[in-house]
């Protein structure tokens, strides 16, 4: 009776698989990828290679965007992989700015600016807390809109003064208060409910596939070229979104209300 009963319990029991396929290690490596990228920028800080941190983000923005995209296209999203994507990105994206940034700015001794670089790392792990709580709860109209700047355009908007700091070769703006006040605003972009362009579901209409795929050659052209001049045009044409991510999303938010109504 005793070993029906151990055979009963192992028939009802869903044991793990004891092996995984490439497909399903694929995504999961991208996203190692890009943690690895995050932390060779983290290294190349630690030897004032601004230039060489900018781009490591770069690549590594690049592979958080495929590892997502292959799941996807492989049908092997998994809760281990949405996991390890998040963690990879608190580190990429919400250590290693804070990190890079700090150090840009000399190490400041003063408690009120460290306070301001941890109000970043802390808001960069709640908005992905928040959004991978969200997932499954977002409405038909907002599957293309994110609430808050994601962290990854928060990683680089906070490059962004390190970035231009050698074009406008201005000492007030590498002052505390400037970049004090930015990396605030950023912060609170992340955790506020500001509609920003997700890109998942973004589509356009014939007529205008051309014209996005000069735009799209022209800017990647200039971030191969010169990366830290395509990184400036990229973080100005994100900003330049913000207003209208907010404009069209309000729109189907009142078109669905409406709709609701009607119903």
């Amino acid at each position: 009776m005793k070993s029906k009963g151990i055979k009963f319990a192992k028939k009802g029991f869903q044991a793990r698989p004891k092996r995984f396929s490439v497909v399903w290690m694929l995504p999961n490596f991208l996203t190692i990828c890009a943690l690895i990228f995050g932390l060779q920028a983290m290294y190349q800080a630690l030897f004032n290679n601004w230039d060489n941190v900018i781009i490591m983000i770069i690549i590594a923005s690049v592979f958080d965007m495929l590892d997502g995209r292959v799941a996807r296209l492989l049908k092997s999203t998994s809760e281990f992989g949405m996991h390890l994507d998040s963690l990879s990105d608190f580190v990429v994206f919400g250590a290693v700015p804070a990190f890079a940034v700090y150090l840009w700015m000399d190490k400041p001794q003063g408690n009120l600016f460290w306070i301001i670089i941890v109000l970043y790392v802390i808001c960069s792990a709640l908005r992905l807390a928040r959004f991978n709580s969200e997932l499954s709860e977002r409405p038909s109209y907002a599957k293309n809109y994110f609430n808050g700047v994601p962290t990854p355009a928060a990683a680089f908007l906070m490059l962004f003064p390190i970035a231009i700091d050698g074009y406008l070769q201005s000492q007030n703006l590498k002052s505390f208060q400037n970049v004090g006040l930015w990396i605030g605003f950023i912060s609170i972009a992340m955790v506020s409910n500001l509609p920003t362009f997700s890109g998942k579901v973004f589509q356009i209409s014939k007529s205008y596939v051309i014209p996005m795929l000069i735009i799209l050659a022209i800017l990647s052209n200039a971030i191969i070229s010169n990366p830290i001049k395509g990184f400036i045009i990229l973080v100005l044409v994100y900003i330049f979104s913000l207003p209208f991510a907010s404009l069209f999303y309000w729109r189907l938010k009142k078109k669905a209300e409406a709709l609701n109504l009607k119903s």
